[in-house]
């Protein structure tokens, strides 16, 4: 299938059931191998098996199709991640034995203050930032997710945490998945160029979707580009999604990323004693249960 679309002139026809279970049965095979997705990028997919047109009435179609999917229980509730904070509060315990246990499941030692790197992954939207997070939060590296340009406030705290971490003799590389269109290439020179301006810092940058070639390695579905878009006109080409992405290739990349800084060798001595003090945990609340405090 050619990755390009251009907008369907051809009136479809009311779905039939078998059209229906079709799309689910795709649906389904997809989150299998995912995992999980976001809406977008189950669309994406299923628009390349040509179940459906590539339009925003089918997207509202298949958005529909999925949450009668999840109510029926065709598609589990979490196949699709979701960034959105449902609970704002503080958190209570029952105890000191329940907080105890909970700080022991928590607790997470930085594992790259032996490290000579700063790594942070950052998205132009929060569903690749979900996405991105699946595969950052097992090294501990932040994930920043821009959602277009970044607000001043946003961008200051930027600056903060990197002049933070070369203070103490990190050197910072930042990767970022965005969009490939001209807004898109346009977000990573103002967020470079505003952090050096406005705030003195420099560091490593680099953009790892979506790139050209990755849009024939892929096959990846295009769009035309807007002309209207002011920023359009040294862009050349049709314009691509980073959702239109598979979530395992997203993966991947922020894997690769995080993983070359690594030295092994220090990284397993942190992981060692990260263990030690997880054992210290259950004796201070074995301690606890105990009544036992003086030794």
């Amino acid at each position: 299938m050619n990755g390009s679309y251009q907008s369907c002139t051809i009136k479809r026809t009311r779905r039939t059931i078998d059209d229906l279970q079709e799309i689910l049965t795709a649906c389904q095979s997809i989150i299998q191998e995912e995992g999980s997705v976001s809406l977008r990028h189950l669309f994406y997919r299923i628009v390349s098996l040509g179940l459906i047109d590539k339009n925003e009435t089918e997207y509202q179609k298949l958005s529909g199709y999925s949450m009668k999917w999840r109510r029926n229980g065709s598609i589990a509730w979490d196949s699709f991640v979701d960034t959105a904070r449902y609970y704002h509060g503080v958190r209570t315990y029952s105890g000191l034995s329940d907080a105890l246990e909970n700080s022991k499941d928590c607790y997470r030692r930085n594992l790259w203050q032996s490290q000579h790197v700063y790594v942070e992954i950052w998205t132009e939207k929060e569903a690749i930032a979900a996405i991105a997070q699946q595969a950052a939060e097992p090294f501990g590296v932040p994930v920043f997710p821009m959602k277009g340009f970044g607000s001043g406030s946003a961008l200051h705290s930027i600056a903060q945490m990197i002049k933070w971490q070369q203070k103490y003799g990190k050197e910072v590389f930042v990767y970022h998945l965005g969009d490939h269109d001209p807004s898109g290439r346009c977000i990573d020179e103002s967020t470079v160029r505003n952090l050096r301006e406005d705030h003195g810092v420099t560091f490593h940058f680099k953009r790892i979707a979506v790139n050209p070639e990755q849009i024939k390695q892929y096959n990846l579905l295009t769009r035309p580009t807007k002309k209207t878009d002011s920023r359009a006109r040294n862009f050349e080409g049709e314009s691509v999604e980073v959702d239109a992405l598979a979530p395992h290739v997203i993966r991947q990349l922020v894997e690769n990323s995080i993983s070359q800084h690594i030295n092994t060798a220090a990284w397993e001595r942190e992981k060692e004693i990260e263990e030690m003090e997880r054992e210290t945990f259950d004796l201070i609340s074995w301690k606890y249960k105990q009544g036992d405090f003086d030794e």
